[in-house]
């Protein structure tokens, strides 16, 4: 089990949960808290060792998951895609490119490193679990946040195109998760923007998807942007799918 954003959050908390599950979880942050979050697994009489991985540097990033996971034996692999910064704040036109580009390069590009260093033996396994965290502002607007926004929306139309890949290759399953506002440091950051936040989630909700989703036999929704309030549990583990082809997904509404 492979969890970028580690170090905190909600990160954090779903590589602790899977850690108490069974799994052996690889902490990935850019900080030193990819190893407090692995001691704090160990701790616990968990298994986990830390990465510290600076997403920024794509090449870099996939090159080191690439030699840990091919050195480690593990034959089934499963990643959890929550790295993430906010970017530049305010109006599209008062941010700079190289804002824009840094978020970016953790977002979107920082974290598909990450995956794509472990598809080689995901697809020699003929299996694989791969979530991504899109966020709300994937679904709408975010004038707050444009280059999150943007790097979120291009993450859910990816994990779209990943999943018809990889289908017919085995047991794969894919999804982007919108989370919900939970109280996190990144959502001080949202505040302190003047950004309204009208409703929060508590972290167990995002954590029971991951989990779910993660030990699942069988899911119904694969390639879809899910909120973490829809009722996914109907489509895990029972062969069922979704009745509209086109639910979960981001899409134009014809008229």
């Amino acid at each position: 089990m492979v969890v970028t954003g580690a170090g905190r959050g909600i990160g954090r908390a779903i590589a602790l949960d899977l850690a108490a599950r069974g799994l052996h979880v690889v902490c990935i942050s850019q900080s030193q808290n990819a190893e407090d979050t692995a001691r704090s697994i160990r701790e616990s009489g968990g298994s986990a060792t830390a990465l510290r991985l600076d997403l920024r540097d794509a090449e870099a990033a996939g090159e080191q998951v690439e030699q840990r996971i091919l050195s480690s034996g593990f034959k089934r692999l499963a990643v959890v895609l929550a790295a993430g910064t906010l970017g530049p704040t305010g109006p599209l036109v008062a941010s700079s490119a190289s804002a824009w580009l840094e978020c970016f390069q953790v977002n979107l590009l920082g974290n598909l490193a990450v995956a794509r260093a472990l598809l080689k033996p995901m697809l020699a396994a003929g299996y694989g679990r791969i979530v991504a965290f899109a966020g709300g502002g994937s679904a709408y607007a975010y004038p707050l946040f444009p280059a999150y926004s943007a790097s979120k929306t291009a993450m859910v139309r990816t994990i779209e195109n990943l999943d018809c890949d990889l289908q017919g290759n085995g047991d794969f399953a894919t999804a982007c998760l919108a989370p919900g506002a939970v109280e996190t440091d990144m959502l001080a950051q949202v505040r302190a923007a003047g950004a309204e936040v009208r409703t929060t989630v508590d972290i167990a909700e995002p954590v029971e998807f991951v989990r779910e989703f993660v030990f699942c036999k069988s899911c119904g929704f694969s390639g879809s942007f899910v909120h973490v309030r829809d009722n996914w549990r109907e489509y895990l583990n029972n062969g069922r799918a979704l009745p509209n082809a086109a639910s979960w997904k981001l899409r134009r509404t014809e008229t």
